[in-house]
């Protein structure tokens, strides 16, 4: 079971990167020692220390000069990974200093939402951009509607794996697209505290880390949940989950209270908030007052449930 998750997540970041998550996973997968690694490198005349190879597989460097990207094309073929799989993960070499440039398979998180520049700021604020070194393993939401057709609670769980070491937060954004009922409070359950959060003046978007109760390591993993409440006057009628990195499974479970059933329910995605619906279809509404979801593979984008009234 263990070996099949490792390649069904080594496959996805493949696609997706980054090159420290792909490296990481491959040696996984292979079942190689780093000493065993190091042995057919040099079998080859690639000299390449156990230190180096960990900084790689942990993110704390990655290789630039040619003897360096030699190497990663030798360990393609040690790693039984086909060729240019690592070295494409890799693209052009980075500037000095801070690298904020997202990876491939991602957006920044601001392009996902209609309003990105009152987004952006929040963001900025809290300057927390780990979006990128973490994947999404699976994302659970259960969003309950109230007899008045308002939003009362989303409850949320979720499994991350980090791609790079000390990941120790994630980022929570909530867009009140809808204008009405404010917005809503952020409460942790499991494992996870909240850190600082932002909201905009116009009362559209809240920005708040969500702490996790241990640092990772590069791949190390964390299963967190968290709830909001809404206020009185927050009537819904569709919720959407935004992925600005690829993830990897995805149920979204609506809850409508027995005095308050929709004539008919759609799941739709988009690439951003403000573009056209995709791939809509109808969703049975159950006996249990119910409908739901479930997604594999998400692509960056909006994923979610809208719903008619009458």
């Amino acid at each position: 079971m263990r070996e099949q998750i490792i390649g069904r997540e080594l496959a996805h970041v493949l696609r997706t990167g980054p090159f420290s998550a792909a490296l990481h996973l491959a040696i996984e997968a292979s079942g190689l020692r780093m000493e065993e690694i190091q042995t057919r490198l040099a079998d080859q005349g690639i000299m390449v220390s156990q230190t180096t190879l960990a900084y790689w597989r942990r993110g704390r460097s990655r290789p630039e000069r040619p003897a360096s990207l030699r190497a990663v094309g030798a360990l393609e073929g040690i790693l039984g990974l086909p060729a240019d799989a690592l070295t494409a993960q890799l693209g052009p070499r980075r500037p000095r200093g801070r690298w904020l440039d997202h990876p491939p398979g991602t957006m920044e998180m601001a392009e996902v939402w209609s309003d990105s520049k009152g987004l952006a700021e929040l963001l900025a604020a809290i300057n927390t951009p780990v979006h990128n070194i973490l994947h999404r393993v699976s994302m659970h939401d259960l969003f309950v509607i109230g007899p008045d057709r308002g939003a009362v609670t989303l409850a949320t769980r979720a499994v991350v794996r980090a791609t790079a070491d000390k990941v120790s937060r994630s980022v929570f954004v909530y867009h009140n697209d809808e204008g009405e009922g404010g917005l809503p409070t952020v409460h942790p359950v499991r494992n996870c505290r909240i850190g600082r959060s932002r909201t905009d003046p116009g009362g559209e978007f809240l920005v708040a880390e969500l702490i996790f109760d241990r640092v990772l390591g590069t791949g190390d993993t964390a299963a967190i949940e968290y709830e909001l409440r809404f206020g009185p006057g927050a009537l819904s009628d569709h919720y959407h989950r935004a992925f600005p990195a690829e993830a990897g499974d995805y149920l979204l479970q609506v809850q409508f209270d027995p005095e308050a059933l929709p004539a008919r329910c759609f799941r739709y995605s988009r690439r951003r908030e403000n573009a056209p619906d995709q791939g809509v279809r109808e969703v049975w509404v159950g006996a249990a007052h119910g409908a739901h979801l479930v997604d594999r593979d998400i692509a960056p984008g909006l994923v979610g449930l809208r719903w008619e009234w009458d």
